[in-house]
Formats: structure tokens, C-alpha cells, sequence
């Protein structure tokens, strides 16, 4: 077999590729002396957050629109000010929550080296870029450890050859008071320490809403998606997302078809957030379009538009009462 299922992930706080991106930064392999195993980790999809707002009277959610691309995701949200003032509504929007893998079975490939932004976020209103104001957590046991990490000389990223380094050049003594804070591992012979906090980042903003008018708020990310490839003996495999991508029976042969073939598929793992952006209002469900990377490519998520589904831009609509949207494209591979 040549991955393990893949199961959605949608580390949200509130608020796919046939050729990944060039990785900026991804956890390390434990050194294969010290692993039972030598199998590589299994690479993971994480979803950013949907946008969140404040309430405020007059205020309509005209729509909401998600368009992904083989590098890109875009949430476009068209707020509508019915009243004959200004509108002021704060907001938020939330980044998946980091941790290492403890027995570094997966990882996780992020846009940027950055423990604010690592997924290379930028929200515009009106077509203007938007300031935001960025909330870091880095929480051990529960309890906020920023200020120790900090002390340490430590990244916040809590994995990448950066964070392996600086763990790996601590002090016995220094590594065992993280370790009694429960912010690293213990230390063990030949296992090097692995970093036990996780990292929590939420974007906070100010929109103003023009009186009498639809304003689109728009929120661009690279997406932490998995990348991983099917082959002969992985036709189970596809069996498996049968329900979660709602694979209708003739997407289900002809993708277990190339496979008993001796084909194969280049596959892209997305998670994406769909939540309404305020609970006390109406919204409609989001409508998605996905940009194929390859003409022959197959993509395939619940709501898909079947209709569109051999068309350049794969067209559909969020079900009800979603817990988030996986989308999965199929690029035919040797």
C-alpha cells in the first residue's frame, strides 16, 4: 500500500495540487536509528478557519464563495449594510493548530517560516488591504508557555529543521525544566526531543462597512494540504473515501480502474472551512469552484456539481450543516 487512509483534518478555532509547493518549511524524520519503523511520515491536510463577525443591526451575508487552486484557497464574503450609516464589526479568523507528531508518523507542510502567518494570509474589503492585530498561544499542559519558549531562544514553530536544531543544542538542564513545564519531551537515548506545545494563532480585525452598500471581504491563503500517491493494491484505499467525498459509482471505477491497470494518481488533500460567518444571522451556503490542475484531473468533494465535474473549474455548493468541505483532486500519474 502506498499511504495510509487519509483522514479529514480541520483543526478550526472558530472561525487541492498536482504539484505541491515548494516546501517552506515540513517536520523532520526522526533519526532512522531511533525510529521502530522506517517507514516516511504521511504528510496531513489542516483547514484554516472561516471567517468570523461581531453583530451588528442592518447587516445582511449576501454570500459566500470558495474558489481553490492547485497553490491558493480564497474565501470571498459579500457583506451587505442595509442602513444609512457605516457599519464597524470586528472580526476574526483563526489558523489551524500546530503540534508535532509525537512519533513523527506525519507532517505538515506550511507556506512560510513564519509562527504568525505560515500559511502566507492576506484579507482585503473593498479591494484594500486589511490590518490585522495577531494572538499567539503556544500552550503546554494547558497553560500559555510563550514567555518560556521566548526565553529559550526557541521557534514558536513547533517543528522544522529550525526547531529540531535549537531543541537539539539545549542544555541536559535546560531540557529537562521544559520537559517538567511539559513544553518538550523527555530526554531518551538516541531519541532526540520533540517539541510538546502546540501553537495557536487567531488574526483579529476592524471591517468598515460602507452605508447602502455590498462590501467583499476577501481572505487568501496557501493551503496545508497532503500530497500523497495511489497505486495497485491502494483500490481499498479509494473505497474508503467513498462516503466522505460522496463518490458517486462511476467516479468510484473509473479511479479504482487506473489503478488495477498499473496506473496511478497524484492526489492533492484539502480541508477547507465552511462556517457561516456569524451565527445570528442568515447565510448562504458557501459555493465552491475548484480549479482543476490538469485537464484529465478528477475532483471530487460532496456538493460537487456533477454537471460541471469534467469542465476546466469544478462548480458545487457546501452541504448543510457541514463540518467542513475535504476536497480531493486525482491527477493521473505512471
Amino acid at each position: 500500500m502506498s499511504h495510509p487512509r487519509k483522514a479529514l483534518r480541520s483543526a478550526i478555532i472558530g472561525v487541492a495540487l498536482a504539484i505541491a509547493p515548494v516546501p517552506v518549511l515540513a517536520q523532520s524524520k526522526q533519526p532512522a536509528e531511533s525510529r521502530e519503523a522506517p517507514a516516511a511520515p504521511t504528510e496531513a491536510a489542516l483547514a484554516v478557519g472561516a471567517l468570523q463577525i461581531g453583530s451588528v443591526a442592518n447587516l445582511d451575508v449576501a454570500g459566500f464563495d470558495i474558489a481553490v487552486t492547485a497553490g491558493s484557497v480564497v474565501y470571498s464574503y459579500y457583506f451587505t449594510n442595509k442602513g444609512n450609516a457605516d457599519l464597524a464589526v470586528a472580526g476574526s479568523l483563526s489558523l489551524p493548530e500546530l503540534r508535532a507528531s509525537a512519533d513523527h508518523s506525519e507532517t505538515w507542510t506550511l507556506a512560510r517560516n513564519d509562527p504568525e502567518n505560515f500559511v502566507d494570509l492576506s484579507i482585503t474589503a473593498g479591494g484594500a488591504p486589511v490590518a490585522t492585530k495577531v494572538a499567539v498561544r503556544a500552550e503546554a499542559l494547558g497553560i500559555d508557555r510563550l514567555g518560556e519558549i521566548q526565553a529559550e531562544h526557541l521557534p514558536l514553530l513547533p517543528f522544522g529543521a529550525a526547531t529540531d536544531k535549537a531543541l537539539a543544542g539545549l542544555s541536559p538542564e535546560t531540557a529537562d525544566k521544559l520537559a517538567a513545564l511539559g513544553i518538550v519531551s523527555p530526554r531518551e537515548p538516541k531519541a532526540p526531543l520533540t517539541a510538546d506545545w502546540s501553537l495557536e494563532v487567531v488574526h483579529t480585525l476592524r471591517l468598515t462597512l460602507p452605508a447602502g452598500k455590498t462590501t467583499p471581504v476577501v481572505v487568501k491563503f496557501a493551503p496545508i494540504a497532503a500530497h500523497y500517491r495511489l497505486a495497485k493494491g491502494d483500490e481499498g484505499d479509494i473505497s474508503d473515501l467513498k462516503e466522505e467525498l460522496c463518490l458517486k459509482p462511476q467516479v468510484l471505477s473509473a479511479l479504482q480502474s487506473r489503478l488495477k491497470g498499473n496506473g496511478a494518481w497524484n492526489v492533492i488533500d484539502i480541508s477547507l472551512a465552511a462556517d457561516a460567518p456569524a451565527h445570528w444571522i442568515d447565510s448562504p451556503a458557501a459555493t465552491i469552484s475548484v480549479q482543476k490542475p490538469k485537464p484529465d484531473a478528477i475532483v471530487a468533494f460532496c456538493g460537487l456539481d456533477e454537471k460541471t465535474a469534467g469542465k476546466p473549474a469544478v462548480l458545487g455548493t457546501a452541504p448543510d450543516d457541514n463540518d467542513g468541505i475535504r476536497v480531493v483532486m486525482f491527477e493521473s500519474a505512471k
